[in-house]
């Protein structure tokens, strides 16, 4: 198995530590995420590409610091007074060759790719790459915020319903003790 890594900058680490502080709103869009926050700047989140192996793509999250003037965004009430926590998560893109994986219509030397987390790599993965694709943002309510990549290239999604937030968690074998 070739492994390669995909995984957040230290650039955009620092960036996703300003999220801990004191929000004063939130801009969804497929492609990226805006987060206002109290003192004047925001953290945009988005989708990164990387082409490995010009097999296929992974992907990662990227996070920027820029100004937020003229930005307000939707109140998000539980992370308004700060003390928020962030915990980033790493998931797998791996590629398995033909007869690893039956599908119906695949040719001779056809490739499949998947996403997961590291519990779902399969033994017969060919090439893999390590990526950030997750983190959750917890208020000092107890109430969290899951932004991950999407299904769809590019995207980024938000998930705020309590249940799902904690099925992920539980997926990704997360404990907070």
């Amino acid at each position: 198995m070739r492994e390669y890594r995909f995984q957040a900058t230290p650039e955009s680490v620092e960036a996703l530590r300003q999220l801990r502080g004191a929000w004063r709103g939130l801009l969804v869009a497929e492609h990226h995420v805006t987060v206002v926050l109290q003192d004047q700047r925001a953290v945009r989140i988005q989708s990164d590409t990387a082409d490995v192996e010009s097999l296929f793509d992974a992907y990662r999250l990227q996070a920027v610091v820029e100004s937020a003037e003229g930005m307000y965004g939707v109140p998000v009430e539980a992370f308004a007074s700060g003390n928020n926590d962030i915990v980033l998560f790493t998931g797998v893109t791996w590629s398995e060759p033909y007869g690893a994986v039956r599908a119906e219509g695949m040719a001779e030397g056809a490739v499949m790719h998947f996403s997961g987390h590291p519990g779902q790599l399969s033994d017969t993965a060919e090439v893999v790459c390590v990526t950030t694709d997750a983190f959750v943002v917890a208020a000092g309510d107890g109430s969290g915020m899951l932004i991950r990549t999407g299904l769809r290239p590019g995207s980024v999604e938000v998930e705020r319903n309590p249940e799902k937030v904690r099925a992920f968690l539980v997926d990704r074998g997360y404990s907070a003790a």
